[in-house]
């Protein structure tokens, strides 16, 4: 449960972690990505309580060293933690703004991934619930879980833009053509193995995707995000297995000649 809170004029928010009851869902979760080998999907471990507050306090460190904008930590107790604010809801302003104040939205949100990935962060769930937004910076909000547990880091920074991908869908129903571009512009500096596994993962999930586009809104902002993130990587992937081949055949990098 998370409340605003105010300090001394300023807002802060009082979050308190109460016990986890998703040991179900979150061993669903994990058979289907066990099955369908969709390792970027694997749910981490969801604990609750004072070990769920732990884990926040250790992400929130982490991610403010890597220069990343998350809130500071102003207090702490058994199962709360005291944080400072970042910034107004990401979700309220993608739902306010037209569609050119959506992409401007978007567009940042991507950067900033991008670039705390560049740093060897990730998130887990970049969601537009969990991101906020100051007027000028990106912030990033909720780190109760941690992907390392399960996955590396390659696969946790997939995961993050699989995710991102897929909550932003829903404001592109109908424009996903810009999305998919606007993603595939962000990813253009991404490691190659985050690509693959981003590729990889979407393109397991493509046939869910196909279906789910005969469904209600949701399950079409699924497949939306599902196919933009495949689109979004395929041109990615498609230059590095031409790299493989060029190196191979010759020893030499001669594609690196078009831009010498």
């Amino acid at each position: 449960m998370v409340e605003p809170i105010v300090i001394e004029g300023q807002r802060a928010w009082l979050k308190q972690y109460g016990e986890s009851s998703r040991a179900v869902a979150l061993g669903l979760l994990n058979f289907i990505a066990h099955r369908f080998q969709l390792d970027a999907l694997r749910p981490p471990p969801h604990r609750g309580g004072d070990a769920a507050r732990r884990t926040e306090a250790r992400r929130l460190a982490e991610l403010l060293a890597q220069g990343v904008n998350v809130p500071h930590v102003i207090g702490s107790g058994h199962a709360a933690l005291v944080l400072g604010d970042n910034g107004t809801s990401f979700n309220t302003c993608l739902r306010q703004a037209d569609d050119a104040g959506r992409d401007v939205l978007v567009a940042a949100a991507m950067q900033a991934i991008a670039a705390a990935h560049a740093k060897g962060a990730y998130f887990g769930q970049p969601l537009p619930r969990n991101l906020t937004w100051d007027g000028q910076h990106i912030g990033f909000i909720d780190f109760e879980e941690d992907p390392l547990e399960v996955m590396d880091l390659a696969q946790a920074q997939a995961r993050d833009w699989l995710m991102f991908g897929y909550g932003v869908a829903k404001y592109y129903e109908h424009r996903p053509a810009q999305l998919q571009a606007l993603m595939a512009a962000a990813m253009d500096g991404a490691a190659r193995p985050v690509l693959a596994h981003a590729h990889e993962v979407s393109g397991r999930l493509q046939r869910l995707a196909r279906y789910s586009m005969k469904l209600g809104r949701s399950a079409r902002a699924l497949a939306h995000g599902i196919l933009v993130v495949h689109g979004a990587t395929t041109l990615g992937v498609l230059m590095l297995v031409g790299i493989c081949f060029d190196f191979f055949s010759d020893g030499d990098l001669d594609i690196l000649q078009m831009f010498v």
